[in-house]
């Protein structure tokens, strides 16, 4: 039997990429988008995403100008119209800080990931569960074994079959 359950699928900024930017993971990873009604990412990530491209265009040399700045802009008009709104977790509040710092220190993860992990905990869909429970969909291996590791529903989209 195939589940009708309606779920919101977190786009952290290594899929955020791939979308944007042909590269390996990319043909996995655009059809599953684009298939998806409910997908989100938060600010974080957005601007992650962004530096991301910076770098492959402007000091790695692996995208041209006109292809950075096309990703650039299919990346803003998404979030704008799909997640500038949702209201996310306050990543400048002293406790968010301290679990974020909590999951550095028991994890290998760096501060941007331990607060994309806090954002699925803890933000707008966050109460959805079962079936329906966020699943955040990431490129990352250990930005997925370290949320898997806190309970969460994650796709490494670079091995695995999509959910």
């Amino acid at each position: 039997m195939t589940s009708t359950a309606v779920r919101a699928n977190f786009f952290d900024a290594s899929a955020l990429v791939k979308l944007h930017v042909h590269e390996e993971g990319s043909r996995i990873i655009r059809p599953y988008f684009d298939g998806q009604p409910t997908k989100y990412t938060t600010p974080f990530c957005y601007y992650e995403a962004l530096n991301v491209l910076k770098v492959k265009w402007l000091y790695r040399k692996e995208i041209a100008k006109e292809q950075y700045l096309d990703a650039a802009l299919r990346l803003t008009a998404w979030f704008g119209s799909t997640s500038r709104g949702i209201k996310d977790i306050d990543f400048t509040e002293p406790t968010t800080f301290q679990a974020a710092r909590r999951l550095v220190d028991k994890t290998s993860l760096d501060l941007s990931d331990a607060f994309q992990i806090l954002s699925v905990k803890s933000g707008y869909f966050s109460p959805m569960c079962g079936d329906s429970q966020t699943v955040l969909v990431t490129g990352d291996r250990g930005l997925a074994t370290a949320a898997r590791a806190e309970g969460l529903r994650v796709w490494y989209f670079m091995e695995e079959s999509a959910p």
